[in-house]
């Protein structure tokens, strides 16, 4: 087949083939290069991989609990290898599923390691040396990132590793020291207390989960005392003074390599881009990791499909002002919008709403009583964020985020009716909090 395409994407992470995918959707001849297998580091070494072992120790965990609800279960046991062969399975899976969509859309998969050569050209090096080229009217730079090294901190792979090694250890180890106590940092310490390891969480910062409401880390914090992960916040890791294993998690740094030869405009270490996913050069675009301030996977889709409507003659925009995120821990944390301090910052006058699960119907019926959901809302009643702990957090999160996104006023989001008993009726309750006049709880 011919290497001229309409529109060349370099990577084929979520950003990537979602951009793919559009593009092709909209008629363009498109080429997809990818050095590995397709998905990135979501579906290989992130999201995917990481909650497929959290849906096992979480389980685990409940069925450890089960007299509780009237169950009896003797001798628990937890099989690791099964565990991580049934993850690698799903992995599997998944990337096959969009392997064969991508070919299903007629998008020409290239495997092989990319270099820009120009505005227009690509290099690309396949796994037995050769080389081909591939020309293209725009370009779409998808190149992701890599776990961050950590100073005076020599990784080998196996006393210190990455987020990527963490994924495949033989065995749970007697003792993990993790070095990051952002969100990465939380799942593997989940993870791995749950199968008997001594986890430490070291955070230089003075807060562990940056960015996310604190009365939702004061409770994640009695959360992992309760599962004796040691938490140090504000210290600095000594890697003289380690366990078995140290995990290094503290953030990813843009994949810049290939792509040297363009002279990009820089903003610290992301590509700059404007609203329109647009880069310093007309003509090629980039999204994702690469320059994203939220390094999330559904924040690279939607760049991504943004990006590749412009380079096919849209006219859309990109901002971070309705970006949700979750946290598979147990319970499940998510939020959007403004944390209460944020919008304190700007905005005295706000209105905070809170709904405790404990207090919700369902949740006790279903034995998942711990936890919040939290409005906050200026003082006219604009939603400026929700935050919530709790059962089915990542799922309700969904909710407040069309309701942001659409503008919806706190009197509006309260007007609506749930089905009962649901975990929806919390999220309900909660926006009447902040009017005062729930139901289920004093106002």
């Amino acid at each position: 087949m011919s290497n001229n395409f309409d529109l060349a994407i370099l990577g084929g992470g979520p950003g990537g083939y979602a951009a793919a995918i559009r593009a092709a959707q909209l008629g363009a001849r498109v080429g997809l290069i990818e050095q590995e297998k397709v998905g990135g580091t979501c579906l290989n070494r992130g999201c995917i991989p990481t909650k497929a072992l959290i849906a096992c120790t979480n389980f685990y965990e409940r069925m450890q609990k089960a007299e509780s609800l009237g169950l009896s279960a003797q001798n628990i046991s937890i099989d690791f290898t099964k565990v991580v062969a049934r993850k690698n399975e799903v992995v599997a899976k998944l990337v096959k599923g969009l392997a064969g969509l991508i070919e299903k859309n007629g998008i020409e998969l290239i495997k092989g390691k990319g270099t820009v050569l120009g505005p227009d050209k690509i290099e690309v090096e396949k796994s037995d040396g050769s080389k081909l080229s591939v020309v293209s009217c725009k370009l779409i730079l998808a190149t992701g990132s890599h776990p961050a090294t950590l100073p005076g901190v020599a990784h080998d792979g196996k006393k210190f590793i990455c987020s990527d090694e963490a994924l495949d250890l033989a065995s749970p180890p007697s003792r993990l020291d993790i070095i990051g106590g952002g969100v990465i940092g939380l799942h593997f310490a989940m993870i791995y207390s749950s199968l008997g390891t001594a986890v430490t969480i070291y955070e230089a910062q003075p807060e562990i989960l940056p960015g996310v409401d604190d009365e939702i880390v004061a409770m994640t914090r009695r959360l992992l005392k309760r599962k004796k992960v040691e938490v140090k916040t504000g210290t600095f890791f000594n890697p003289k003074e380690t366990g078995d294993v140290s995990l290094i998690c503290v953030g990813r740094t843009p994949n810049l390599a290939g792509l040297e030869t363009l002279k990009l405009k820089l903003d610290g270490k992301r590509v700059w881009v404007n609203e329109k996913m647009e880069t310093s050069l007309p003509g090629i675009y980039a999204v994702g990791d690469l320059v994203s301030l939220k390094q999330f996977a559904h924040v690279g889709y939607e760049q991504g499909m943004i990006a590749a409507e412009n380079a096919l003659g849209g006219n859309r925009t990109y901002n971070y002002d309705c970006v949700p995120y979750g946290i598979y821990t147990q319970p499940e944390i998510a939020g959007v919008g403004l944390t209460e301090k944020e919008a304190r910052a700007t905005q005295p006058h706000i209105k905070t709403g809170k709904f405790p699960f404990g207090a919700l119907g369902i949740a006790q019926a279903m034995g998942e009583i711990e936890g919040f959901v939290k409005f906050v809302a200026d003082k006219n009643g604009k939603i400026l964020g929700v935050h919530i702990i709790g059962p089915e957090a990542t799922a309700l999160i969904g909710m407040a985020t069309l309701a942001i996104k659409n503008n919806l006023s706190i009197e509006q989001f309260g007007a609506t009716f749930q089905a009962h008993p649901s975990y929806p009726e919390g999220m309900q309750e909660a926006a009447e909090a902040a009017l005062a006049r729930a139901l289920h709880i004093n106002n």
